[in-house]
């Protein structure tokens, strides 16, 4: 007797297998493009690590054809040395975005600065991580606002570990009504609760190690919240420094205005412990929802 096999059970879903496009003017740039009449986009400068990756697979859900770009912007940066110095690892990034569902990788010079438009940052980029670094949000937001342009993106996605950014960037495309979802992801820790960034790979062995000192301090301020005081995170900080950190500022903000907010009352949006601090010469930063 003849078997009559169910071929559906041996049918394996469809893959699609992208070559990754590295483009490197903006003409080409546009070619590519108009191939596609939605994409989703993903900013970077490079550098690339796990919680990138976390960007591309938040980005993969929307079903989007994937551009991305690495250039590392003078304009936000204030010390010129940070800028020589930051970490190119292009090579390495290329191979990480070869392994993702990305369709175009945008490499420009910085013949992309030419004529462009200034955009200047609101109040808001003023205070936290803008207090001491004038103009770095202008930057941020003036490549940014060149890369929408030449993208045409329908979404773009950034990591909430900058949340500051984040939420300028967001304000940003909403008051100029502008056709791009931006939507945040969450931030990627290693196992000791440190928050990914390309500021680690300049930390010693030994810095790595306390550096998830800051991650333990904001679970400690989630865990009590009903002891939110400026004393209180006075105290924390006050510990921190006591362990070999420079606190530049640790502050219970709210989500919308990112101003200092120690209870949520009747106020809309949620409560967020945001912190910046040095650890010998490399500032980290960090955030959490409470």
């Amino acid at each position: 007797m003849c078997m009559r096999l169910n071929l559906r059970l041996f049918l394996l879903p469809s893959i699609r297998f992208i070559k990754l496009k590295i483009i490197k003017n903006t003409k080409d740039l546009m070619e590519v493009r108009s191939a596609f009449n939605e994409i989703t986009f993903i900013p970077t400068m490079g550098n690339l690590h796990d919680g990138h990756l976390s960007l591309f697979e938040r980005a993969s859900k929307l079903k989007k054809p994937i551009f991305s770009s690495i250039f590392i912007n003078p304009l936000q940066f204030n010390n010129k040395s940070d800028f020589t110095n930051y970490p190119k690892t292009l090579e390495n990034d290329i191979s990480l975005l070869e392994s993702q569902e990305c369709e175009c990788l945008f490499l420009p010079d910085e013949s992309i600065l030419d004529n462009i438009e200034q955009i200047k940052a609101p109040d808001k980029a003023n205070f936290l991580c803008g207090a001491d670094r004038p103009g770095h949000f202008d930057g941020v937001l003036t490549i940014v606002n060149k890369l929408f342009d030449l993208m045409r993106p329908t979404d773009a996605v950034f990591g909430l570990k900058d949340y500051q950014q984040y939420l300028l960037i967001k304000d940003y495309v909403d008051s100029c009504k502008l056709p791009i979802n931006i939507l945040g992801s969450k931030t990627i820790r290693d196992k000791n609760g440190l928050a990914m960034s390309s500021r680690n790979n300049l930390l010693t062995n030994d810095e790595l190690v306390k550096a998830s000192e800051i991650y333990k301090s904001l679970l400690f301020i989630k865990n009590n919240t009903n002891n939110l005081s400026k004393h209180f995170l006075s105290d924390v900080s006050r510990n921190l420094n006591k362990e070999g950190f420079e606190v530049d500022y640790l502050k219970v903000i709210n989500s919308i205005t990112l101003q200092e907010c120690l209870s949520k009352d009747d106020e809309e949006g949620h409560l967020v412990v945001a912190i910046a601090a040095k650890l010998g010469s490399v500032r980290l930063i960090d955030n959490m929802f409470i």
